[in-house]
């Protein structure tokens, strides 16, 4: 009979310790995390001209411990239009980079305003999931309010330069006070000068137009570390054809112009023009001239821009 119990209670031990070992690897494939997925390094999203050749979607993804990535899909979602899959790639690996160039010029119709939504699902061998998101915002040019200068000597409006960086921001001349374009030289695209003598009038110049001594802005730009270089172009738009350029006749009116023949300086300028810049980047716009300065003592120019970005 004791020998009966013994062997007993031998099994119900074997029976407790096979039970104890299931329940400990059943708990430790429960504690199994999801993949971890990187994309873009973490950015939200990004602004894209509607130009734009490709986006591009960098991605890491890394599976738990004693486990491996399965696959990775990528679907695409355009503004009014269906969600359609364009990556799909099986793996067998712990640790996976993937970088997908979405070819979007030729193939994909784009407006500004629209956003492209990228979906990146990543499945592991224990079919847990993660997900990640990356937005494109379509949007090809900006459109600057009024922009006001002021004449050389202007002393209530003391703003005489300007650029398409930081919404547009205006500079003064000088070495003192704030705002100056001597400190933000690599951000001025334009200068305005206002010049009674000869013909010159009302005039914008690049930034690195050759003022002679002691004329023009030749001391203010003197103390520049930078210098960028804007050439410009009269055209044939008039106020009404500038307020209706979009992103798709923005860039056709651009198009046909023949930057070669561009200048460093555009003078006499009249109210209604428009003028057809590009920059040192290679970026282009447009100038609608709005108001003239009548002076240069109390004078200002009122310009508005369309930019390329």
């Amino acid at each position: 009979m004791k020998k009966l119990f013994r062997t007993m209670f031998v099994l119900t031990a074997m029976s407790a310790v096979a039970f104890t070992s299931c329940k400990t690897e059943e708990t430790v494939d429960a504690e199994k995390v999801a993949p971890t997925v990187l994309l873009n390094d973490g950015v939200a999203g990004a602004s894209y001209s509607s130009k734009v050749d490709s986006i591009m979607l960098d991605i890491e993804a890394s599976a738990d411990t004693d486990v491996k990535i399965k696959s990775i899909k990528i679907t695409r979602a355009i503004t009014g239009a269906a969600t359609n899959t364009i990556v799909s790639k099986t793996y067998d690996a712990k640790d996976v980079l993937l970088t997908h160039y979405d070819v979007i010029k030729g193939q994909i119709a784009i407006n500004d305003g629209d956003k492209i939504t990228y979906l990146v699902t990543v499945t592991d061998s224990k079919d847990k999931v993660t997900t990640a998101n990356f937005v494109a915002s379509i949007n090809s040019i900006a459109t600057s309010e009024q922009i006001l200068l002021g004449a050389p000597s202007n002393t209530t409006n003391q703003y005489r330069f300007f650029g398409v960086a930081n919404n547009f921001a205006r500079y003064k001349a000088g070495t003192t006070g704030t705002e100056l374009a001597k400190d933000n030289s690599s951000k001025v695209d334009f200068i305005y000068f206002y010049n009674s003598a000869g013909s010159v009038g009302n005039a914008i110049y690049s930034p690195d137009y050759n003022f002679t001594a002691g004329t023009g802005w030749a001391t203010e730009t003197s103390t520049w570390t930078a210098k960028n270089k804007t050439i410009y172009l009269t055209t044939e738009l008039n106020q009404s054809s500038f307020d209706a350029l979009n992103a798709s006749n923005f860039f056709t009116e651009l198009d046909v112009l023949t930057w070669a023949s561009g200048v460093d300086r555009i003078p006499n300028l009249i109210n209604g023009q428009v003028i057809a810049y590009k920059r040192a980047d290679g970026k282009r716009g447009f100038i609608l001239i709005a108001a003239t300065a009548l002076n240069a003592t109390t004078g200002s120019l009122t310009c508005k821009v369309k930019a390329e970005l």
